[in-house]
């Protein structure tokens, strides 16, 4: 406190001293502040959470009712939005019971004073069977909170108790905090499954990756979602966190319970609009052929009888046109060509009239072919293709090749997809031809180049060609596959149908093999033995490939 030249006197040592105290008692007040702090929060979202749990059931209960007077066209939403109830409540219960276990392995007995006597309260939270009564632990925080908890601060206990002891292994199944990753995951998968939307947000409930903020004591960091959540946490901050994963939860399944409500009158037609619509039977249309659509209006009065104008040209709907007016105009031009007017529906006051407009194309004959996997054909192997002609219906198309054969794709259901297989490489030609109003048309021709299928590579488990292994990890895999490298067609499987074997330094002839791809019990000893550096070498590999073609490989693989 004083310099070195001017010894401090007792009362400036005591005085030094009774500074270190009052900052020492600042830095606990502080501690306590917060850890009040904590209390406060967790008791106010318990409290929150009763509210949101109401307005959740309020929707359930609207949507009962709603069911018991609509039950067709409540059907399956309402089904739904059970099922989301049931699973909402199973993760919420879930959650809940690893909060209460927690706290009641931390905690093992609560003492608290009755607020309305003032009489002291001692509940043991272990049962005699060593096992913590979920239900006791419950009733003591809905009746007093979580200000009764003294090991508020504990948090290598409370890190522990998730995360465990050792290393944090996200693949470790019996850390509670992967349980509960994998419980919300689940709950997640059977929601968006319920609601065919593999795609649907459900905020507070992502979990998923590694890209989640760390508490590392003022360094940036990114690690699982479990560290994100209890890593270095006090006890009081993770049950906390418990309750607010419950309101999130909670929030979700009130946006399903309203979706689902809501999307059961989605398909009404609500009268405060009314558009005209057409309905095209086709927006492109061959030169020579008619243009036909269908003009009606969203919500109609099958009784009424519909007109329009459309180009200035008045035409009149009859019963058989289900209410819409049926236009049938003829096509000479080429190009874009644009239409508009009006429809008119009758009211007690007089006609109201809708506006519409819209264009249609014409065009030149003309058909599409389309190879599935890109602008080649390989011989010697199926090839699929698909060919459409605009305006046609695919069983009205018709193609013929001037080399090899083509049939109809078996496992096509629509129609227009192909298989060409073809025994030579050389230039190949397509022609198209539609069946239009009883007359074959050619709708072009078409040219394409035709290849070799590729030679294949030897593959070693994920190793390609010549790699570097370890012995256990080659003898492991216990041979090697044949494969071919970026080639989208499906073809046979590729066979060996021999190959030798031998290991660099080993003094033994090399080892045949015939019709297999798996190393021998000599094979799988040789390799065993081997030593780092040595050069395992698998050659004179021979593969017979659908075109009829036999490769020769070779591979060598380095013992690390």
């Amino acid at each position: 406190m004083g310099a070195t030249n001017c010894p401090e006197t007792p009362r400036q040592k005591m005085i030094g001293m009774m500074y270190l105290v009052y900052l020492a008692l600042l830095a606990l007040n502080v501690s306590a502040m917060l850890l009040n702090s904590f209390i406060t929060v967790s008791d106010t979202m318990d409290k929150s959470n009763l509210a949101v749990l109401q307005k959740v059931e309020d929707t359930y209960t609207k949507f009962q009712n709603f069911a018991a007077t609509n039950p067709e066209k409540a059907g399956d939403y309402y089904q739904k939005a059970l099922q989301v109830k049931k699973l909402s409540e199973e993760l919420r219960n879930y959650i809940d019971s690893i909060k209460f276990d927690f706290i009641g392995q931390l905690e093992k007995v609560a003492e608290y004073h009755d607020t309305a006597t003032g009489e002291k309260i001692k509940v043991e939270f272990i049962g005699p069977d060593g096992i913590v009564e979920i239900a006791k632990v419950r009733d003591v925080v809905n009746a007093v909170g979580v200000g009764f908890m003294q090991q508020l601060s504990a948090d290598a206990a409370a890190q522990n108790h998730f995360l465990g002891s050792g290393d944090f292994n996200v693949e470790n199944e019996e850390l509670r905090s992967v349980q509960l990753r994998k419980h919300i995951e689940k709950y997640k998968s059977d929601v968006r499954t319920l609601l065919n939307d593999p795609n649907l947000k459900l905020p507070g409930l992502e979990v998923e990756g590694e890209n989640f903020t760390l508490n590392s004591h003022g360094k940036a960091a990114k690690g699982y979602w479990e560290r994100h959540m209890f890593e270095s946490n006090i006890p009081v901050a993770d049950v906390v966190l418990l309750t607010r994963l419950t309101t999130d939860i909670m929030n979700c399944e009130f946006d399903l319970a309203n979706f689902l409500y809501k999307s059961v009158n989605a398909d009404d037609f609500k009268f405060d609009q009314v558009r005209a619509r057409v309905i095209p039977k086709a927006t492109t249309v061959m030169q020579g052929d008619n243009y036909e659509a269908d003009i009606l209006v969203a919500a109609y009065d099958s009784k009424a009888e519909l007109r329009a104008k459309i180009n200035g040209k008045e035409i009149v709907g009859s019963a058989a046109d289900s209410g819409s007016v049926h236009w049938v105009v003829g096509t000479g031009a080429l190009g874009v060509q644009k239409y508009s007017g009006e429809i008119y529906v009758k009211k007690e006051s007089g006609d109201v009239a809708y506006p519409f407009s819209g264009e249609y194309f014409v065009t030149m004959p003309n058909a599409v072919v389309s190879l599935t996997n890109m602008n080649v054909i390989y011989a010697g192997i199926d090839n699929p293709f698909s060919v459409s002609v605009p305006g046609v219906n695919n069983k009205d198309v018709f193609v013929t090749t001037n080399q090899g054969t083509i049939r109809p794709d078996p496992e096509d259901k629509g129609g227009g997809s192909y298989i060409i297989n073809v025994t030579k490489v050389a230039p190949i030609t397509m022609t198209v031809e539609a069946n239009i109003d009883g007359k074959r048309k050619k709708m072009g021709e078409f040219k394409y180049r035709c290849k070799s299928i590729p030679t294949p590579i030897l593959k070693f488990g994920k190793n390609e060609g010549n790699c570097a292994m370890k012995p256990e990890e080659l003898k492991a895999i216990g041979g090697f596959k044949v494969a071919m490298k970026d080639f989208e067609f499906k073809i046979p499987a590729l066979k060996v149908t021999s190959f030798s074997f031998n290991i660099q330094g080993s003094g033994k002839s090399d080892i045949q093999a015939r019709n297999t791809d798996r190393f021998d019990p000599e094979m799988r000893s040789m390799i065993e033995k081997a030593r780092r550096g040595q050069k395992v070498y698998i050659d004179d590999v021979k593969v017979k490939t659908p075109d009829g073609r036999v490769h020769t490989l070779n591979a060598t693989v380095k013992m690390q």
